[in-house]
């Protein structure tokens, strides 16, 4: 039996469970996989909690906000898209411990690339709005690309990658961007009905992305419809980022695709 789990701080739900039975669905060796929701408090000695989950057979992680950074930390054997991002969502069992990957950074290009049909981008710029660590490996996916990076928060943090960081209300001399992504908390969990404060433009042709889900559309959701924008939740983003990390997974297990 191969054991997966999501680490993450005690309360709220997760779709991740449900996507990765969909994404075993119908192969041979499914029923020896296992996938679980793990409830920890922040704070905890991961160097100590990953040793003996290393002890106890786990096969990988994914691991949500708060722990990415901490579990980043943690463990040292990094990817270099990890290691550029300073945080990690996938841990992959190696023969002496673990290994750091980030898949919030390819789960969000490849969730906005696969909606595109005959789109391409105009500007290569984009807003994003939040300056946490779903939006440092936001940024750094897209500066890989060649995308100008426009990045508007509530209070700079250090080491953006050196970018400028201004704030909500900049928006409003802001050159038109291709995308607009929410990568911050507000408009979901105990701020639902919140957005950053965004002087919209005309987006006609133009995307926007919440990198969150919930069960209803968000307002930053709504907003950015209103602005004539093509609209995309979490759950693209979510399909992938898990698709990544199986991809890693099934690589080091030597699990052959179907």
């Amino acid at each position: 039996m191969h054991r997966f789990g999501l680490l993450k701080a005690p309360g709220g739900t997760s779709r991740s469970p449900e996507l990765y039975q969909k994404l075993w669905s119908g192969h041979p060796q499914s029923k020896h996989w296992s996938y679980q929701t793990l409830d920890l408090e922040p704070g905890i000695d991961w160097v100590r909690w990953l040793k003996v989950a290393h002890d106890q057979g786990w096969s990988g992680f994914n691991a949500t906000v708060p722990h990415k950074i901490d579990v980043w930390k943690a463990v040292l054997d990094r990817t270099p898209v990890a290691q550029a991002v300073g945080a990690s969502n996938c841990l992959v069992r190696t023969e002496l411990g673990w290994q750091c990957h980030n898949t919030d950074a390819d789960g969000f290009w490849l969730a906005w690339q696969s909606a595109w049909g005959n789109y391409r981008p105009e500007h290569h710029r984009v807003w994003l709005l939040g300056n946490g660590g779903v939006a440092r490996a936001i940024a750094h996916a897209l500066m890989e690309r060649g995308f100008e990076v426009l990045v508007f928060a509530r209070t700079p943090r250090p080491n953006f990658f050196g970018l400028n960081q201004m704030s909500f209300s900049a928006t409003a001399q802001a050159p038109k961007p291709d995308l607009v992504v929410n990568a911050t908390s507000l408009g979901h969990g105990r701020q639902s009905g919140l957005a950053p404060e965004v002087v919209w433009p005309p987006l006609q042709g133009g995307w926007a992305m919440d990198a969150v889900y919930g069960d209803e559309p968000s307002l930053f959701e709504v907003q950015a419809a209103q602005a004539g924008a093509q609209v995309l939740d979490g759950i693209p983003m979510l399909e992938m980022q898990a698709k990544k990390a199986w991809d890693y997974w099934s690589s080091m297990l030597g699990i052959a695709d179907f």
